[in-house]
């Protein structure tokens, strides 16, 4: 079977990798490889879980607005209105089973990958989010013990802060090594790198002139070039710097909305959740809101990236005919990654057809043709 994958962020990487292991030819279609995924914190937080169609989120937005880190600049249209269609409706049961299995699975994968060849700084030392207020604190506790996923967690003092939650069972990688190791890993399973812009014929299955079996579209928020899905774009930055930080684990400050993510050889600091879908960097902010934590000697590196949002923080995973898609999953995409390019490659060798809820807006779809195909 020839698989082409056009789109070659994380998820894109995930599902050419599950899909090469089960025997079929893949070739991914990505100017740069990675390149608007590495500016994620890295951490592996699956049981943080954002559902964006509640009031809850949209006050938490509203905060994050009157603190000046975050803004509202462009919507996807249809995203909004599916939003407001779908404002504080509860998904099924189900759907938090099905999440809470990939969860489970992407912890584990990373881990299983480390095991093999820890060369992407995979450390497995939990995840401590600190809050400015008691208040926050509070609520920040409340929202935890009534989590679908259930996850396990402790207060904890933190010196400066109202305190903190710490969550034993999260893990963090290097986001760029983790590129190059699966870079590496798919060399060897002989899957094809065409880095070159996708002009792609949804119909024909054809890309760039060639005829392929199956077409997965794994390219984010540009997904909406070739399909009807509502998908918006959330802009992050991610900032490597070099310097000494306070605490060794990964802090998340909650009112920031800024992670610190101490790796070998460098700090990463990411930041940033404006609907947003301009290349101009706004991200420099995270240097004054994180100096009591962070002792900057040396900025190494700056990127940014658009996060693939659906309109209630889901992934969307699904398959119409011989196109596949998987996208949606908001800041939780490396979180979810592994799992979701596992489930990619099944719906592609047709072990499954539908994941219900999860596919809901790829079950509907029309093909639509992108207008710049051949």
């Amino acid at each position: 079977m020839n698989v082409a994958i056009v789109g070659g962020g994380i998820v894109g990487l995930f599902s050419a990798y599950f899909l090469a292991r089960e025997g079929a030819n893949v070739t991914i279609y990505d100017e740069n490889p990675g390149k608007y995924s590495i500016h994620a914190a890295g951490l592996i937080e699956p049981y943080r879980f954002d559902k964006l169609n509640s009031t809850g989120m949209i006050a938490k937005m509203l905060r994050y607005m009157r603190h000046g880190i975050t803004e509202v600049r462009q919507v996807n249209r249809a995203w909004l209105i599916e939003l407001l269609k779908s404002l504080n409706k509860e998904p099924p049961a189900e759907a938090w089973s099905f999440m809470r299995d990939m969860a489970k699975f992407s912890l584990e994968f990373y881990a299983k990958l480390s095991e093999e060849r820890n060369d992407f700084d995979y450390k497995n030392d939990g995840l401590l989010e600190v809050y400015a207020s008691e208040e926050e604190l509070e609520r920040g506790v409340k929202e935890e013990k009534a989590s679908p996923f259930s996850p396990k967690f402790e207060t904890v003092d933190v010196e400066g802060f109202a305190g903190g939650i710490f969550f034993p069972e999260l893990s963090r990688i290097s986001t760029e090594k983790l590129v190059d190791r699966l870079l590496k890993d798919l060399k060897e399973f002989n899957v094809k790198l065409i880095r070159n812009e996708a002009k792609v014929n949804l119909e024909k299955k054809n890309v760039n002139g060639k005829k392929f079996d199956k077409v997965v579209l794994t390219n984010g928020v540009w997904i909406t070039r070739f399909l009807n899905l509502p998908v918006t774009a959330f802009k992050g930055y991610g900032i490597w710097v070099k310097g000494k930080t306070r605490l060794s684990n990964a802090i998340v400050t909650v009112n920031e909305g800024i992670a610190i993510s101490p790796l070998s050889d460098h700090i990463k600091l990411t930041g940033g959740f404006s609907a947003d879908f301009s290349s101009e960097w706004r991200g420099d902010y995270m240097f004054e809101k994180t100096k009591r934590l962070v002792e900057v000697e040396e900025v190494v590196s700056k990127s940014l990236g658009f996060r693939p949002c659906s309109p209630d923080g889901f992934p969307i995973i699904g398959k119409k005919d011989d196109v596949t898609v998987g996208t949606g999953a908001c800041r939780l995409g490396w979180s979810y990654a592994p799992a979701m390019g596992e489930k990619i490659s099944e719906l592609v060798l047709g072990k499954v057809n539908t994941f219900g809820y999860i596919s809901k807006y790829v079950d509907k779809l029309d093909v639509v043709q992108d207008r710049r195909s051949d």
